[in-house]
């Protein structure tokens, strides 16, 4: 049987003119280490622009092969070829497989949502391949491959084989254990401040309270200068700044490579100012040069207390460390909260802010607004409008119904303060 793993490779691409990063997927068969040529190919096309999404596919495709190898049809099939021989019914059986173990475990994880979304990804694959008239047998527009986990028949057959004797509804209660353990709110306000009591190191807590004010993801965040430079080359240390603005507009390279223009407040620039850069900066820039042996970049602003440039994982690292010493020290903190939870503070706002407080519960205020709509789409880097603006009308109206009566002032989306209006409304 053969075995599946994949690695991140580093190397000029010829049709780029430029170094590229992505995972590879490597099986070994018959004493042989083979590279899937195929799966690889859709890695490098796909995913060589983020990091986290190349490690996500390769690990949803490695998966899927693995369970692929087990099936006797593929017994005498090459790893390089199973592309070929998949059919619609092999992505459902991968679901069952899926679900039948979760059962044996009684998980509330994958939740019967993680299953179906991590076989549309392997699905997209098969797809990619389609458009590119690459030989499959998936039929991409049939919904055979989809397993309807609440038809009585198949709950039975996955209790079955996951021989455990168990009520039907069984799918249901782990999955409405999974919901429970998901966040289905906003961080609150005491347990934004618990978490940043807790954080190892000043930067971590610098950074969230810079993501609270600009809903930048974090591998965004790591990327904003000392000073900017090109169409950045006015953001500077905030002493330096001109006083007048109230707003900034800053340049970035997001998810999926794609440039926008978002908003950064002069108060978060100023937070940055007296927080991080006057008292922990330079200190930690000496550190960097005596590590690398170089002054440490105008490009790169955040650093640890070692002199090391904080990067995406270091930070969910951080967060994941300082959630259980919140927890110790609060027992009502929510393990749920993630770092990323910053970028729902900001559109809530905005949503709730744009319909004057109380008027987001208003029946008319479902009817898609472009010009909020805009606002918060451009800010986060979302491409679906209407998705967006109705999740964050949805949040908006949490919080005003949590808090009915009381009405925030009318707050302008380019001057409002995050962190004011999250101690009022949370």
């Amino acid at each position: 049987m053969p075995d599946f793993e994949f690695k991140e490779i580093s190397y000029h691409s010829i049709d780029l003119n430029l170094e590229v990063k992505h995972q590879v997927i490597i099986a070994g068969f018959r004493k042989k280490k083979l590279l899937l040529s195929i799966p690889n190919l859709y890695l490098y096309e796909k995913t060589r622009s983020s990091k986290e999404t190349s490690k996500r596919y390769a690990t949803l495709i490695t998966k899927f092969y693995k369970f692929l190898s087990k099936l006797p049809r593929f017994n005498s099939v090459s790893p390089g070829d199973y592309h070929f021989h998949v059919i619609n019914a092999d992505l459902k059986k991968w679901q069952v497989y899926r679900q039948i173990n979760r059962v044996k475990n009684g998980s509330a994880h994958p939740s019967s949502e993680t299953i179906y979304n991590d076989a549309c990804v392997v699905l997209y694959f098969f797809k990619w391949l389609h458009e590119r008239h690459i030989p499959i047998n998936v039929t991409i527009h049939l919904k055979t491959w989809i397993a309807n986990f609440k038809d009585r028949r198949l709950l039975s057959y996955i209790e079955t084989k996951a021989k455990q004797v168990l009520d039907a509804d069984s799918i249901r209660v782990l999955d409405k254990e999974s919901r429970q353990k998901r966040a289905i709110r906003l961080i609150s306000n005491n347990d934004i401040h618990t978490l940043l009591s807790c954080y190892p190191d000043m930067v971590y807590k610098t950074l969230f309270k810079f993501a609270l004010a600009t809903a930048m993801r974090p591998m965004e965040l790591v990327k904003f200068p000392y000073m900017g430079n090109g169409k950045n080359r006015h953001i500077l240390p905030y002493s330096e700044m001109s006083k007048a603005d109230k707003t900034f507009k800053y340049s970035l390279i997001g998810k999926g490579n794609k440039f926008r223009k978002i908003i950064i407040p002069a108060y978060a620039l100023k937070m940055l100012d007296s927080e991080y850069i006057k008292t922990e900066y330079q200190a930690r820039a000496k550190l960097y040069k005596e590590r690398f042996g170089k002054k440490c970049p105008l490009s790169i602003l955040f650093l640890t207390s070692e002199g090391v440039p904080v990067t995406q994982t270091m930070i969910a690292q951080a967060t994941n460390y300082a959630k259980k010493l919140a927890f110790k020290k609060d027992p009502d903190f929510q393990m749920s909260n993630k770092f990323y939870h910053t970028r729902k503070w900001w559109p809530t706002l905005m949503m709730i802010q744009h319909h004057n407080g109380d008027g987001i519960l208003e029946k008319n205020a479902e009817v898609m607004d472009l010009a909020i709509t805009e606002v918060i789409i451009n800010q986060l880097g979302h491409e679906n409008p209407t998705t967006t603006y109705q999740h964050y009308l949805v949040l908006g109206r949490f919080l005003v119904m949590a808090r009915k009566g009381i009405t925030h002032e009318h707050i302008h989306e380019k001057t409002i303060n995050i962190y004011d209006a999250i101690a009022e409304y949370s």
